[in-house]
């Protein structure tokens, strides 16, 4: 692992980083000089003003994690980091109190004019009668995006005595109801309040959410806040309200183009009633090393496979809940691995059920780990991890479904993999018995089989000498058969045999194998290919821990 720093961070956090890897600190790298030097890192740690592009990327071709010291990752492309298996981390709890205790001090400032006051008093103007301000007692505050700062400001607001409101698509009743606020839609919320927050992300769908048009739901005695994203708020629309008096005022610490100075120059500037500050939602002493520690340690247990609650492109699990899923995250991708051998063709469908007591488990990671391990193997591609595999999945149509089921006809927790392709289907089932992951049908029969080594399936019709002749072979070629395990349908009929043998074959030998009378199908599974001894990780693939 080797790390590059490219934003000043606290000197705890990049002691942390020392202490595991080689860390290069090199401040204001941009965009073709970030794209050069990007290569020989595998570890790339942000702030907010390394803008992390998709030519970034695909130029980093060791990169593995992206570490945002801070919440927004706008400027961070996930998407394609996604596409090319790199873990984006931030620190979704680090900044929190900083940026909502700066919330609350712009809405002070702006109900008590207390910038235009201070710089009256600095050119030796003693104007009391100019500056008569409003309380926030008993007034409502309208919050736009209701996550851990939002919710903060709330809790603060409410110690003020405010009324709040929120709009948010994804807070639930209960919640709503537990924090008493009231959850209201953005246009009712808008004719409402009289100060405006706003703590949602800048994406598509919140970009200039507040436009010319909602600026006339407005009172003309509304205030209005931004410490989230620029871009959230039309900066000309504003202007023109501030302007012409239909706002009372704004407290901007974000700006769509930071610094708004340059090209294209913010048109807030010069406006009035305005309050700027240059984006210091985050910029407490405690806040810039709380994120600096915060990303610097989830680095280094990602990179060890560890569970991160950072993971801004990975289903995030609890540590408790990781130490309990992690045999059925390595049982997951070894059967994963045992369906790529099995197939034939083009991959068309998997299905992934959760029976028995497994029917409650988080599916996301379970669901990764299995499709990792198949198309991992059944690729060959060892690039294919835990974070791009879902974008794997998408580029080559293959269809995925999840389902759940209390019921277990046989084990306490069963977790199914169905899998076709090429118009052929096969079904796995696994269990784990304590931490110890077995295979425990095939296709409708039953096994206990340790889902590790080499193992040697066939298929044929349930005749005598089948099996002896087998085992002829495979004693003549000089290979030991460590196990064997037995299932047939009726006599007669279809049988398949799963034997573990204690060294690959190679195609020579499978040829002979498949030419013996009554065999119908012969398939080599090598657990050792799918990447199986860290399968238990959830969060890297092996070449992900590799010394770069």
């Amino acid at each position: 692992m080797k790390v590059l720093v490219t934003e000043a961070i606290s000197e705890q956090g990049l002691e942390i980083l020392r202490q595991a890897a080689p860390v290069d600190v090199q401040l204001g790298l941009n965009g073709a000089e970030l794209a050069a030097a990007i290569d020989d890192y595998s570890v790339l740690v942000v702030r907010s003003a390394t803008k992390v592009t998709e030519e970034v990327i695909a130029a980093a071709k060791r990169l593995k994690i992206i570490g945002r010291c801070g919440v927004g990752v706008d400027n961070i492309d996930v998407a394609a980091a996604t596409r090319h298996g790199v873990l984006v981390l931030n620190s979704p709890f680090g900044n929190t109190d900083a940026a909502a205790e700066h919330t609350v001090s712009l809405l002070f400032a702006l109900a008590r004019n207390i910038a235009a006051a201070a710089q009256s008093v600095a050119e030796g103007r003693w104007e009391r009668g100019k500056f008569v301000g409003v309380e926030l007692h008993d007034k409502v505050l309208g919050v736009v995006g209701f996550g851990k700062i939002g919710s903060g400001v709330a809790r603060r607001a409410q110690g003020l005595a405010m009324r709040v409101l929120v709009f948010d698509p994804l807070l639930n009743v209960e919640r709503a109801r537990l924090m008493n606020v009231e959850s209201v839609e953005l246009d009712d919320l808008l004719r409402r309040c009289d100060f405006l927050t706003f703590h949602c992300p800048l994406n598509r769908h919140t970009h200039h959410l507040l436009n010319a048009e909602r600026l006339k739901l407005l009172k003309p005695t509304a205030r209005i806040v931004n410490c989230a994203r620029g871009g959230v708020i039309d900066e000309a629309a504003l202007a023109d309200a501030l302007r012409e008096g239909r706002v009372a005022g704004a407290a901007i610490d974000v700006f769509e183009h930071e610094p708004p100075f340059g090209e294209p120059r913010s048109p807030l500037l010069g406006a009035p009633n305005l309050i700027g500050t240059p984006h210091l939602g985050a910029s407490t002493a405690e806040a810039q090393e709380n994120v600096a520690i915060d990303v610097a340690r989830q680095v280094l247990d990602a990179w060890r496979g560890e569970p991160v609650q950072g993971a801004v492109n990975l289903p995030a699990l609890e540590a408790e809940e990781h130490r309990r899923l992690k045999p059925y995250l390595h049982l997951a991708e070894q059967l994963g691995v045992l369906q790529a051998h099995l197939a034939r063709g083009r991959l068309e469908r998997v299905e992934v059920s959760y029976l028995g007591a497994l029917h409650d488990a988080p599916a996301a990671p379970l669901t990764r780990a299995v499709l990792r391990g198949l198309l991992r193997t059944f690729h060959g591609d060892s690039t294919i991890n835990y974070v791009n595999v879902p974008s794997v999945v998408e580029d080559s149509g293959i269809q995925v479904s999840e389902t759940r089921s209390m019921e277990s006809a046989t084990y306490h927790s069963v977790l199914r993999v169905g899998v076709r392709a090429g118009g052929h289907q096969h079904v796995a089932d696994g269990s784990c018995f304590g931490s110890d992951p077995r295979i425990v049908a095939l296709d409708g029969y039953g096994y206990n089989i340790l889902p590790e080594g080499h193992l040697l399936v066939w298929y044929n019709t349930d005749q005598p000498g089948v099996i002896g002749k087998v085992g002829t072979l495979l004693g003549d070629a000089g290979v030991n058969i460590a196990g064997m395990q037995l299932g047939r349908d009726a006599f007669g009929g279809r049988a398949v045999s799963i034997v573990v043998i204690d060294a690959p074959i190679d195609q020579a030998l499978i040829d002979r194998i498949r030419a013996i009378p009554g065999m119908l199908d012969v398939r080599v599974v090598d657990f050792g290919n799918g990447g199986a001894s860290v399968g238990s990780r959830l969060v890297l693939p092996p070449s992900m821990g590799e010394t770069a």
